[in-house]
């Protein structure tokens, strides 16, 4: 054999027998079950989705801002908040004439990607700007990001497990399950909250359709990133880079700002079109230009299309945009110009929500402030007067409040938002002599952008206490983050004899990081959501564990037969029964009906004649209004609950939680 022939054998055995040996091997050692396998490959889809979405509308938004002044990480945040929010439009308007088509809905992104691939291929190259702010960065910035990086790696976690969270099972999740259901963007009269505006919620319907309820939870944590990432760009840019990695380890460090990329909510996309209009705000400022006011106005509108109680933002808004005329001395013709294009831009685009409701219910705003469509006066003073939380502290010291008050799930603010924003945010006055005079102006815009929607946050709680709840004004956060990265600035500029302040304060960044990591990380691990994701928990068990005996209940439901209707008392989460139940979405409707009708036969009489087989009691729900000493719960109305579901048939009962009558 000739050496030449002899050393080709040789190398290709060499190549080819541990290949084989290999293969051999993991024929009867399969290193994951199918379903193990099929669980990833899922989950893999679902992140894949999510950034195929985003990346596809970042190219939207490039060609219509190129920003070719602005960081590339801010723009790369920005133009994709611009083309999610043309997305959700695009739904609406189709979903409301035509209908929802399963196969337009995925050829979207690929016709758009198609059809602007050059600008697709700008936006995508503006990642790379991630590696160049790590080689920036120093051992303390590598150290928070990081940190971060863990942080959101246990909210994707927790995204790609089944949804748990009380208002994703209410409305924000189930209202797009309901729209897929019926094929179109439509009213509905047995939810209210289909009244809301939905921006968040059409961008869901897209995921949902494509790839299921966690396809969803995932797009709304690539929102989250795109609003860390942006802030960072931006941070970097007006101050510095280790100033930068404090905002975005101030946004981080509360439980709730986390976990809350993860539950399928609409907060951090309210936030990301926030963010909009914080650098539009201080663009215009710089240039005066007309893209960047009517762009300002534009993410206002949005904002106000993805949950009502952003107008937060546009009365900020207006206050900085006056703020900013009168610092560049503008003659005031041309500045109430100038507010007048703003405003008319966030009304424009917030316009298409006010039109849906003004067709369908003749309240432009319904559910709230008259009574339209479903919402009759009764309903109207069960759902809108709400007592002004807490006392006068809650008004002079709410950032305080908000902050140690604070907690997932509590009472009042219902937000834990970590220490680091208002920790360093009280200090962003410092270092005064040592900015220059465009750090000045960025750190004015951030500043009455905050302080205006503060004060509008004060006040709105005086009017009704639900909207003392924090997230409610995620769209000043981003102005919030500036205070914190303006406080970090200037108190790591302070200097005291042998003392380095800047270590100490790089300290309790790293230290408030670690605290929220561990019980983020004891949150994701203990709810099972790892296991959940692989596939090695089924979904049902997942749910049972977290949710217990709703969860047993709506197996129930699920269960019964074909055509059965099932009316909800005091439970208003449906996603996990839909179609088959209606939710008393507003704890109302045992009220409505017994003021309505006569007497209980009346009542059961109608019901049936709705279709409804079976009604579902949350007794515990029931139990608690009995203490709880609410005005629109009487005792009274309670006792008559009681009376009626005696006359009914024996109920399948769930322990003290839920009872399931049947009404045939």
């Amino acid at each position: 054999m000739k050496p030449r022939t002899r050393n080709l054998l040789i190398g290709l055995s060499a190549i080819l027998w541990p290949f084989f040996v290999l293969m051999l091997y993991y024929v009867s050692h399969k290193p994951f079950s199918p379903e193990l396998a099929a669980s990833l490959a899922l989950a893999f889809w679902r992140i894949l989705l999510g950034a195929i979405l985003v990346a596809s509308a970042g190219a939207i938004g490039q060609r219509i801002a190129p920003f070719e002044d602005l960081p590339r990480l801010v723009r790369l945040s920005l133009q994709s908040a611009l083309g999610l929010g043309a997305y959700a439009l695009f739904i609406l308007i189709v979903g409301a004439t035509i209908g929802l088509n399963v196969w337009l809905l995925a050829l979207l992104p690929i016709v758009v990607g198609v059809a602007l691939r050059r600008s697709l291929i700008k936006w995508v190259r503006q990642v790379s700007a991630l590696r160049d702010l790590w080689r920036e960065s120093d051992g303390m910035g590598r150290a928070v990001a990081v940190l971060c990086a863990l942080l959101l790696l246990n909210a994707l976690i927790v995204a790609l497990a089944p949804p748990l969270k009380f208002d994703s099972l209410v409305s924000h999740l189930a209202l797009p399950l309901v729209y897929l259901d019926a094929g179109r963007i439509q009213y509905l009269s047995t939810q209210v909250m289909s009244g809301m505006p939905q921006n968040a919620e059409m961008l869901f319907t897209w995921a949902i359709a494509m790839g299921g309820l966690p396809a969803a939870t995932v797009l709304g944590w690539w929102i989250g990133v795109l609003a860390v990432v942006g802030l960072l760009g931006y941070f970097s840019q007006k101050l510095n880079v280790p100033s930068a990695w404090a905002a975005a380890a101030a946004l981080l460090a509360g439980f709730s700002l986390v976990m809350l990329t993860a539950w399928g909510y609409t907060d951090w996309l309210a936030l990301l079109f926030g963010f909009g209009v914080l650098v539009l705000l201080d663009r215009w400022r710089r240039k005066l230009d007309f893209l960047s006011l009517v762009l300002a106005g534009v993410f206002t509108g949005l904002a106000v299309g993805t949950k009502y109680t952003s107008g937060v933002l546009g009365i900020a808004a207006l206050v900085t945009l006056i703020w900013h005329i009168w610092k560049r001395k503008i003659p005031w013709r041309a500045g109430i110009l100038d507010m007048l294009k703003f405003s008319g831009a966030a009304l424009g685009i917030a316009a298409p929500w006010l039109i849906k409701n003004l067709l369908t219910t003749g309240n432009p705003f319904y559910p709230f402030f008259f009574s339209a469509g479903a919402m009759t006066p009764l309903r109207l003073a069960v759902y809108q007067s709400v007592p002004p939380y807490g006392n006068w502290l809650d008004f002079i010291f709410l950032p305080l409040r908000a902050t140690y008050m604070g907690v997932e799930a509590g009472d009042g603010y219902m937000v834990a938002l970590g220490p680091l924003l208002l920790g360093f945010g009280l200090f962003a006055w410092l270092g005064h002599e040592r900015r220059g005079p465009e750090q000045q102006a960025a750190l004015e815009n951030a500043a009455v952008l905050a302080l205006s929607g503060l004060l509008v946050w004060a006040a709105a709680n005086r009017i009704s206490g639900n909207l003392i709840q924090t997230r409610y004004y995620f769209t000043i956060f981003p102005a919030f983050t500036g205070l914190a990265a303006f406080g970090y600035w200037g108190l790591s500029r302070v200097t005291l004899p042998q003392v380095r302040l800047n270590r100490f304060f790089n300290t309790l960044i790293l230290l408030v990081l670690v605290f929220n990591l561990l019980e983020v990380s004891a949150f994701t691990w203990k709810s099972g959501a790892p296991q959940a994701a692989a596939g090695l928990k089924t979904s049902e068990d997942y749910l049972a564990d977290n949710l217990g005996w709703y969860q047993r209940a709506m197996q129930a439901v699920r269960k019964l037969p074909e055509g059965s209707r099932v009316l909800m008392l005091y439970e208003p989460r449906s996603l996990y029964c839909a179609p088959t139940c209606a939710s008393d979405e507003i704890l109302d409707r045992w009220k409505r009906d017994l003021n309505t009708y006569e007497n209980s036969q009346s009542i059961l009489n109608t019901w049936r004649q709705k279709g409804y087989t079976h009604v579902l009691v949350y007794t515990a729900g029931v139990d608690f209004m009995r203490t709880a000493k609410d005005p629109h719960h009487p005792p009274s109305n309670l006792t008559a609950l009681d009376a009626f579901l005696g006359q009914l048939a024996p109920p399948l009962t769930f322990s003290n939680g839920y009872a399931l009558y049947p009404l045939q």
